[in-house]
């Protein structure tokens, strides 16, 4: 299934802001990007990885077996 342009374009600004790879997940009507978080005290990291997820339509955190993960997905249609 293909993602809109407005996905890939938050994957993109995501990968970019975190130096690092973003994996994306296409949902039933959704597209749900994750990656692993900053380190905590990496403030220029985090105000980055920020300004991208405040524009998706959802966005937040959560543990993982492999460590804090964020999250940002877009409502499709």
């Amino acid at each position: 299934m293909p993602i809109s342009l407005r996905a890939a374009a938050l994957r993109t600004a995501l990968e970019r802001a975190l130096d690092g790879p973003a994996h994306l997940l296409a949902l039933d009507g959704r597209t749900r990007i994750h990656a692993a978080a900053p380190a905590p005290s990496d403030e220029s990291t985090w105000s980055a990885v920020l300004s991208v997820l405040r524009s998706a339509d959802n966005w937040g955190s959560s543990d993982t077996v492999d460590g804090p993960e964020i999250w940002a997905e877009i409502h499709e249609g």
